[in-house]
Protein backbone atom coordinates (compact mmCIF):
# COMPACT_ATOMS: atom_id res chain seq x y z
CA UNK A 1 0.00 0.00 0.00
CA UNK A 2 1.19 3.41 -0.44
CA UNK A 3 0.26 6.06 1.65
CA UNK A 4 -0.04 9.56 1.57
CA UNK A 5 0.38 12.02 5.30
CA UNK A 6 -0.46 15.52 4.96
CA UNK A 7 -0.14 17.06 8.10
CA UNK A 8 1.02 20.95 8.94
CA UNK A 9 2.11 20.20 12.47
CA UNK A 10 5.68 18.29 12.73
CA UNK A 11 5.35 16.23 15.73
CA UNK A 12 1.89 14.99 14.78
CA UNK A 13 3.08 14.27 11.50
CA UNK A 14 5.38 12.04 13.16
CA UNK A 15 3.48 10.29 15.43
CA UNK A 16 1.17 9.41 12.53
CA UNK A 17 3.91 8.15 9.85
CA UNK A 18 5.38 5.83 12.60
CA UNK A 19 1.56 4.46 12.91
CA UNK A 20 0.80 4.01 9.23
CA UNK A 21 4.51 2.88 8.38
CA UNK A 22 3.42 -1.36 9.09
CA UNK A 23 0.72 -0.98 6.64
CA UNK A 24 2.90 0.28 3.70
CA UNK A 25 5.13 2.94 1.90
CA UNK A 26 4.15 6.44 3.39
CA UNK A 27 5.01 10.26 2.55
CA UNK A 28 5.21 13.00 4.67
CA UNK A 29 4.23 16.21 3.52
CA UNK A 30 3.47 19.17 5.52
CA UNK A 31 1.67 21.92 3.31
CA UNK A 32 -1.40 21.34 0.88
CA UNK A 33 0.00 22.17 -2.66
CA UNK A 34 3.03 19.75 -1.68
CA UNK A 35 0.54 16.84 -1.15
CA UNK A 36 -1.73 17.72 -4.53
CA UNK A 37 1.45 17.40 -6.35
CA UNK A 38 2.99 14.34 -5.14
CA UNK A 39 -0.61 12.97 -5.69
CA UNK A 40 -0.46 14.19 -9.07
CA UNK A 41 3.08 12.81 -9.65
CA UNK A 42 2.36 9.66 -8.67
CA UNK A 43 -0.46 9.18 -10.86
CA UNK A 44 1.32 10.47 -13.97
CA UNK A 45 4.08 7.69 -12.78
CA UNK A 46 1.06 5.23 -12.89
CA UNK A 47 2.12 4.87 -9.33
CA UNK A 48 -1.06 6.07 -7.12
CA UNK A 49 -1.27 6.67 -3.66
CA UNK A 50 -3.85 3.91 -2.22
CA UNK A 51 -4.44 6.00 0.32
CA UNK A 52 -4.15 9.76 1.86
CA UNK A 53 -4.35 11.37 5.26
CA UNK A 54 -5.49 14.80 5.49
CA UNK A 55 -5.12 16.84 9.08
CA UNK A 56 -8.58 18.74 8.98
CA UNK A 57 -7.45 21.85 10.91
CA UNK A 58 -3.98 23.77 8.91
CA UNK A 59 -3.66 27.22 8.34
CA UNK A 60 -4.26 28.70 5.09
CA UNK A 61 -5.88 25.41 3.20
CA UNK A 62 -7.29 23.01 5.44
CA UNK A 63 -8.04 19.55 4.93
CA UNK A 64 -11.32 20.20 3.54
CA UNK A 65 -10.38 21.80 0.77
CA UNK A 66 -7.61 19.72 -0.18
CA UNK A 67 -10.13 16.81 0.10
CA UNK A 68 -12.89 19.29 -2.49
CA UNK A 69 -9.82 19.55 -4.74
CA UNK A 70 -8.77 16.07 -4.55
CA UNK A 71 -11.99 14.76 -5.84
CA UNK A 72 -11.95 17.62 -8.28
CA UNK A 73 -9.37 16.78 -10.24
CA UNK A 74 -10.52 13.12 -10.11
CA UNK A 75 -13.71 14.01 -11.53
CA UNK A 76 -11.80 16.21 -14.44
CA UNK A 77 -9.83 13.32 -15.26
CA UNK A 78 -13.04 11.06 -15.20
CA UNK A 79 -11.66 8.55 -12.75
CA UNK A 80 -14.17 5.98 -11.62
CA UNK A 81 -15.00 6.41 -8.03
CA UNK A 82 -14.19 2.47 -7.06
CA UNK A 83 -10.25 3.67 -8.52
CA UNK A 84 -10.48 6.95 -6.62
CA UNK A 85 -8.01 6.93 -3.86
CA UNK A 86 -8.96 6.21 -0.23
CA UNK A 87 -8.67 9.22 2.19
CA UNK A 88 -8.84 9.44 5.94
CA UNK A 89 -9.37 12.71 7.46
CA UNK A 90 -7.49 13.46 10.72
CA UNK A 91 -9.20 15.77 13.66
CA UNK A 92 -8.38 16.68 16.85
CA UNK A 93 -11.84 17.89 17.22
CA UNK A 94 -14.90 14.99 16.11
CA UNK A 95 -17.81 16.66 16.00
CA UNK A 96 -21.00 15.42 14.02
CA UNK A 97 -20.67 18.86 11.68
CA UNK A 98 -17.30 17.70 10.71
CA UNK A 99 -17.87 14.29 10.35
CA UNK A 100 -20.78 15.15 7.79
CA UNK A 101 -19.02 18.03 6.06
CA UNK A 102 -16.22 15.68 4.94
CA UNK A 103 -18.57 12.74 3.65
CA UNK A 104 -20.46 15.03 1.79
CA UNK A 105 -17.05 16.28 0.34
CA UNK A 106 -16.09 11.88 -0.69
CA UNK A 107 -13.92 11.01 2.38
CA UNK A 108 -14.06 7.36 3.28
CA UNK A 109 -13.26 7.59 6.58
CA UNK A 110 -11.52 9.50 9.74
CA UNK A 111 -9.16 9.88 12.46
CA UNK A 112 -9.38 11.52 16.09
CA UNK A 113 -6.08 12.70 18.03
CA UNK A 114 -4.60 11.23 19.52
CA UNK A 115 -4.64 8.72 16.66
CA UNK A 116 -4.38 4.97 18.07
CA UNK A 117 -3.63 2.10 16.17
CA UNK A 118 -7.09 0.52 16.55
CA UNK A 119 -8.84 3.33 14.93
CA UNK A 120 -6.44 3.29 12.06
CA UNK A 121 -7.28 -0.95 11.82
CA UNK A 122 -11.11 -0.38 12.01
CA UNK A 123 -10.84 2.07 8.91
CA UNK A 124 -8.57 0.05 6.94
CA UNK A 125 -10.45 -2.89 7.06
CA UNK A 126 -13.82 -1.18 6.46
CA UNK A 127 -12.06 0.05 3.37
CA UNK A 128 -11.19 -3.27 2.36
CA UNK A 129 -7.70 -3.08 2.45
CA UNK A 130 -5.57 -6.28 3.47
CA UNK A 131 -4.15 -5.96 7.05
CA UNK A 132 -2.78 -9.69 7.39
CA UNK A 133 0.67 -9.08 7.25
CA UNK A 134 0.41 -5.40 8.65
CA UNK A 135 -1.40 -6.14 11.85
CA UNK A 136 1.58 -8.69 12.93
CA UNK A 137 4.54 -5.65 12.58
CA UNK A 138 1.92 -3.10 14.36
CA UNK A 139 2.76 -1.97 17.95
CA UNK A 140 -0.94 -1.74 19.85
CA UNK A 141 0.18 -1.15 23.25
CA UNK A 142 -0.06 2.72 23.07
CA UNK A 143 -1.01 4.82 24.98
CA UNK A 144 -3.78 6.84 22.42
CA UNK A 145 -7.26 4.73 24.35
CA UNK A 146 -5.97 6.16 27.61
CA UNK A 147 -5.65 9.99 26.50
CA UNK A 148 -8.56 9.11 24.37
CA UNK A 149 -10.53 8.58 27.47
CA UNK A 150 -9.64 11.31 29.56
CA UNK A 151 -11.04 13.88 26.87
CA UNK A 152 -14.17 12.25 26.56
CA UNK A 153 -14.51 12.51 30.35
CA UNK A 154 -13.60 15.91 29.52
CA UNK A 155 -16.10 16.45 27.40
CA UNK A 156 -18.85 14.96 29.59
CA UNK A 157 -18.08 16.46 32.37
CA UNK A 158 -16.22 13.92 34.55
CA UNK A 159 -12.62 15.94 35.19
CA UNK A 160 -12.62 18.22 37.99
CA UNK A 161 -11.28 21.20 35.97
CA UNK A 162 -9.19 23.47 38.11
CA UNK A 163 -10.16 26.38 39.67
CA UNK A 164 -8.60 29.92 39.60
CA UNK A 165 -8.92 32.04 43.26
CA UNK A 166 -11.84 34.21 43.44
CA UNK A 167 -9.39 37.35 43.75
CA UNK A 168 -8.86 37.07 39.69
CA UNK A 169 -12.46 37.30 39.32
CA UNK A 170 -13.19 40.32 41.12
CA UNK A 171 -10.20 42.07 40.09
CA UNK A 172 -11.38 41.38 36.72
CA UNK A 173 -14.52 43.45 37.59
CA UNK A 174 -12.47 45.99 39.30
CA UNK A 175 -10.66 46.66 36.13
CA UNK A 176 -14.09 46.77 34.26
CA UNK A 177 -15.69 49.48 35.94
CA UNK A 178 -14.75 52.96 34.23
CA UNK A 179 -14.04 54.04 37.74
CA UNK A 180 -11.20 51.72 38.72
CA UNK A 181 -8.09 53.09 40.72
CA UNK A 182 -4.87 51.54 42.39
CA UNK A 183 -7.07 52.45 45.64
CA UNK A 184 -10.07 50.24 44.99
CA UNK A 185 -7.00 47.48 44.16
CA UNK A 186 -5.27 47.55 46.81
CA UNK A 187 -7.90 47.11 49.10
CA UNK A 188 -9.06 43.88 47.08
CA UNK A 189 -5.81 42.59 47.08
CA UNK A 190 -4.80 43.27 50.75
CA UNK A 191 -7.34 40.83 51.48
CA UNK A 192 -5.03 37.74 50.22
CA UNK A 193 -1.71 38.22 52.83
CA UNK A 194 -0.23 35.31 50.24
CA UNK A 195 -0.94 37.06 47.02
CA UNK A 196 -0.12 40.70 48.22
CA UNK A 197 3.22 39.55 49.46
CA UNK A 198 4.24 37.81 46.01
CA UNK A 199 3.18 41.36 44.06
CA UNK A 200 5.80 43.17 46.43
CA UNK A 201 8.32 40.21 45.37
CA UNK A 202 7.12 40.23 41.57
CA UNK A 203 7.41 43.65 41.67
CA UNK A 204 11.11 44.16 42.72
CA UNK A 205 12.05 40.71 40.32
CA UNK A 206 14.50 41.47 37.55
CA UNK A 207 10.83 41.51 35.19
CA UNK A 208 9.90 44.70 36.60
CA UNK A 209 12.74 46.01 39.14
CA UNK A 210 13.03 49.87 38.87
CA UNK A 211 15.68 52.04 40.50
CA UNK A 212 14.45 51.33 44.26
CA UNK A 213 13.04 48.92 46.04
CA UNK A 214 9.68 48.95 46.24
CA UNK A 215 8.33 47.90 50.39
CA UNK A 216 4.86 48.28 50.15
CA UNK A 217 1.50 47.14 48.48
CA UNK A 218 0.49 50.18 46.89
CA UNK A 219 4.50 50.99 46.00
CA UNK A 220 3.92 47.63 44.31
CA UNK A 221 0.84 47.73 42.59
CA UNK A 222 2.36 51.60 40.80
CA UNK A 223 5.12 50.25 39.57
CA UNK A 224 3.31 47.12 37.94
CA UNK A 225 0.41 49.44 36.79
CA UNK A 226 -3.30 48.19 36.82
CA UNK A 227 -3.41 46.05 34.16
CA UNK A 228 -0.02 44.19 34.59
CA UNK A 229 -1.28 43.44 38.13
CA UNK A 230 -3.92 41.82 36.29
CA UNK A 231 -1.92 39.43 34.48
CA UNK A 232 0.64 38.84 37.39
CA UNK A 233 -2.08 37.61 39.99
CA UNK A 234 -3.40 35.37 36.83
CA UNK A 235 0.13 34.06 36.59
CA UNK A 236 0.59 33.79 40.54
CA UNK A 237 -2.91 31.93 40.42
CA UNK A 238 -1.93 29.43 37.35
CA UNK A 239 1.48 28.75 39.62
CA UNK A 240 -0.65 26.49 41.55
CA UNK A 241 -2.26 24.64 38.72
CA UNK A 242 1.43 23.45 38.43
CA UNK A 243 1.28 21.39 42.00
CA UNK A 244 0.79 17.61 42.79
CA UNK A 245 0.82 15.42 45.95
CA UNK A 246 2.10 12.89 43.50
CA UNK A 247 6.42 12.63 43.55
CA UNK A 248 6.78 11.88 39.79
CA UNK A 249 4.29 14.17 38.56
CA UNK A 250 5.45 17.09 40.50
CA UNK A 251 9.05 17.07 38.79
CA UNK A 252 7.12 16.66 35.58
CA UNK A 253 4.84 19.51 36.56
CA UNK A 254 7.71 21.29 37.43
CA UNK A 255 9.26 21.67 34.05
CA UNK A 256 6.81 22.07 32.25
CA UNK A 257 5.83 25.41 34.56
CA UNK A 258 9.50 26.54 34.30
CA UNK A 259 8.82 26.21 30.20
CA UNK A 260 5.62 27.71 30.49
CA UNK A 261 7.11 30.75 32.50
CA UNK A 262 10.71 31.34 29.86
CA UNK A 263 7.60 31.58 27.44
CA UNK A 264 5.96 33.89 29.30
CA UNK A 265 9.27 36.28 29.75
CA UNK A 266 10.36 35.55 26.00
CA UNK A 267 6.86 36.78 24.86
CA UNK A 268 6.27 39.73 27.09
CA UNK A 269 9.81 40.64 25.92
CA UNK A 270 9.38 40.08 22.49
CA UNK A 271 6.19 42.53 22.62
CA UNK A 272 8.02 45.50 24.40
CA UNK A 273 10.48 45.00 21.96
CA UNK A 274 7.50 45.71 19.23
CA UNK A 275 6.20 48.32 21.29
CA UNK A 276 2.72 46.45 21.68
CA UNK A 277 0.70 47.71 24.28
CA UNK A 278 -0.31 45.53 27.32
CA UNK A 279 2.46 43.00 27.04
CA UNK A 280 1.06 41.46 30.18
CA UNK A 281 -1.50 39.38 27.51
CA UNK A 282 1.67 37.92 26.40
CA UNK A 283 2.95 37.47 29.32
CA UNK A 284 -0.11 35.31 30.82
CA UNK A 285 -0.74 33.65 27.47
CA UNK A 286 2.38 32.71 27.79
CA UNK A 287 1.78 31.20 31.69
CA UNK A 288 -1.39 29.58 30.01
CA UNK A 289 -0.25 27.98 26.56
CA UNK A 290 0.52 24.33 27.55
CA UNK A 291 -2.53 24.07 29.81
CA UNK A 292 -3.70 21.57 27.98
CA UNK A 293 -0.91 19.00 28.66
CA UNK A 294 -1.12 19.95 32.37
CA UNK A 295 -4.66 19.05 33.35
CA UNK A 296 -4.37 15.71 31.26
CA UNK A 297 -1.01 14.50 33.48
CA UNK A 298 -3.27 15.02 36.18
CA UNK A 299 -6.06 13.44 34.89
CA UNK A 300 -4.31 10.51 34.41
CA UNK A 301 -1.94 10.53 37.52
CA UNK A 302 -5.51 10.47 39.30
CA UNK A 303 -7.60 8.13 36.89
CA UNK A 304 -4.60 5.61 35.82
CA UNK A 305 -2.68 5.39 39.25
CA UNK A 306 0.14 2.59 37.60
CA UNK A 307 0.91 5.12 34.33
CA UNK A 308 4.27 6.25 34.38
CA UNK A 309 3.56 10.10 33.10
CA UNK A 310 7.04 10.43 32.14
CA UNK A 311 6.53 7.15 29.43
CA UNK A 312 7.75 9.08 26.41
CA UNK A 313 4.85 7.32 24.25
CA UNK A 314 2.49 8.58 26.58
CA UNK A 315 3.80 12.22 26.19
CA UNK A 316 3.56 11.88 22.45
CA UNK A 317 -0.31 11.34 22.88
CA UNK A 318 -0.71 13.88 25.24
CA UNK A 319 1.46 16.42 23.06
CA UNK A 320 -0.75 15.02 19.50
CA UNK A 321 -4.07 16.51 21.25
CA UNK A 322 -2.97 19.06 24.14
CA UNK A 323 -3.39 22.15 21.90
CA UNK A 324 -6.95 21.74 21.29
CA UNK A 325 -7.36 20.01 24.98
CA UNK A 326 -6.57 23.01 26.20
CA UNK A 327 -8.40 25.17 24.13
CA UNK A 328 -11.46 23.47 24.93
CA UNK A 329 -9.77 23.95 28.62
CA UNK A 330 -9.73 27.91 28.55
CA UNK A 331 -12.89 27.97 27.05
CA UNK A 332 -14.82 26.76 30.00
CA UNK A 333 -12.45 28.91 32.20
CA UNK A 334 -14.11 31.71 29.84
CA UNK A 335 -11.01 32.84 28.97
CA UNK A 336 -10.44 35.55 25.96
CA UNK A 337 -10.96 34.57 22.85
CA UNK A 338 -7.14 35.37 21.85
CA UNK A 339 -6.06 32.97 24.78
CA UNK A 340 -8.05 30.66 23.39
CA UNK A 341 -6.67 30.63 19.88
CA UNK A 342 -3.23 30.56 21.18
CA UNK A 343 -3.41 27.76 23.18
CA UNK A 344 -4.58 25.26 19.93
CA UNK A 345 -2.61 26.94 17.44
CA UNK A 346 0.70 28.13 19.07
CA UNK A 347 2.42 25.33 17.37
CA UNK A 348 1.11 25.50 13.64
CA UNK A 349 4.38 25.61 11.27
CA UNK A 350 3.19 28.30 8.85
CA UNK A 351 1.15 31.60 9.31
CA UNK A 352 -1.17 33.34 6.86
CA UNK A 353 -1.49 37.07 6.28
CA UNK A 354 -3.74 38.28 9.00
CA UNK A 355 -2.59 36.32 11.56
CA UNK A 356 -2.73 38.19 15.38
CA UNK A 357 0.76 38.81 16.39
CA UNK A 358 0.30 37.54 19.77
CA UNK A 359 -0.25 34.15 18.30
CA UNK A 360 2.81 34.70 16.59
CA UNK A 361 4.91 36.14 19.39
CA UNK A 362 4.07 32.46 21.65
CA UNK A 363 4.98 30.32 18.77
CA UNK A 364 8.26 32.16 18.94
CA UNK A 365 8.43 32.46 22.15
CA UNK A 366 7.69 29.10 23.05
CA UNK A 367 10.61 28.18 20.59
CA UNK A 368 12.86 30.59 22.13
CA UNK A 369 12.27 28.96 25.54
CA UNK A 370 13.87 25.25 24.27
CA UNK A 371 16.56 27.38 22.72
CA UNK A 372 18.02 28.78 25.81
CA UNK A 373 17.39 25.38 27.58
CA UNK A 374 14.19 25.73 29.04
CA UNK A 375 12.42 22.61 27.18
CA UNK A 376 9.64 20.97 28.40
CA UNK A 377 9.94 17.59 25.76
CA UNK A 378 12.04 17.25 22.91
CA UNK A 379 10.61 15.59 20.46
CA UNK A 380 12.05 18.10 17.52
CA UNK A 381 15.15 17.08 16.36
CA UNK A 382 17.04 20.09 16.26
CA UNK A 383 19.88 20.49 13.43
CA UNK A 384 22.89 21.86 16.03
CA UNK A 385 24.82 22.16 13.21
CA UNK A 386 23.30 25.19 12.03
CA UNK A 387 24.07 28.58 13.96
CA UNK A 388 21.14 29.45 16.60
CA UNK A 389 20.33 33.00 14.67
CA UNK A 390 19.53 30.74 11.58
CA UNK A 391 17.28 28.36 12.82
CA UNK A 392 15.25 31.15 14.20
CA UNK A 393 15.21 33.59 11.27
CA UNK A 394 13.66 30.50 9.40
CA UNK A 395 10.83 30.35 11.37
CA UNK A 396 7.81 31.45 9.82
CA UNK A 397 6.58 33.69 12.86
CA UNK A 398 9.76 35.35 13.21
CA UNK A 399 9.91 35.85 9.46
CA UNK A 400 5.73 37.85 9.71
CA UNK A 401 7.26 39.71 13.01
CA UNK A 402 9.62 41.41 11.14
CA UNK A 403 12.21 41.23 13.75
CA UNK A 404 15.68 42.15 14.07
CA UNK A 405 17.65 38.95 14.54
CA UNK A 406 20.33 40.49 16.67
CA UNK A 407 17.73 41.95 19.02
CA UNK A 408 16.21 38.74 19.15
CA UNK A 409 19.43 37.18 20.63
CA UNK A 410 20.09 40.09 22.75
CA UNK A 411 16.53 39.22 24.29
CA UNK A 412 17.13 35.52 24.33
CA UNK A 413 20.42 36.40 26.16
CA UNK A 414 18.43 38.62 28.95
CA UNK A 415 16.05 36.18 29.73
CA UNK A 416 17.99 33.08 30.22
CA UNK A 417 20.06 35.37 33.01
CA UNK A 418 16.46 36.52 35.00
CA UNK A 419 14.58 33.51 34.58
CA UNK A 420 15.70 31.83 37.41
CA UNK A 421 16.13 34.96 39.65
CA UNK A 422 12.62 35.71 39.13
CA UNK A 423 10.44 32.43 38.81
CA UNK A 424 10.68 31.88 42.44
CA UNK A 425 8.57 34.81 43.55
CA UNK A 426 5.96 33.32 41.68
Amino acid sequence: MKILILDDEAISRKILFKKMEPFGECVAVDDPKKALSEIKHAAEKNTPFDLVTLDVSMPGIDGRQVLQQLRKNEQLQKIPKADRVKVIMVTSRMNTATIKACISLGCNGYLSKPVSTRQILENLEKMGFNLRDAQMKTDQSDHTEMVAEIIQRFYKGKIELPVFPHIVQEIQECLGKESSSTENLAKIVEKDIVIAAKLISIANSPLYKGLDTVNSLNGALLRLGMKATQGVISAVAARNLFESKNTSLKKVLEKLWMHSFATACLGKKLGEAMKLENTENLFLMGIVHDIGKMLLMKAIVDIFPETSVTDPELQLAIHEIHTTFGAALLKKLRFATIFIQVAEFHHWNTYPKGTEQQLMIINLADYLACEIGFEFTNFEEINIQEEKRVRITSLPSFKRLKLDPEKVLEICDQVKATIKESVRVF
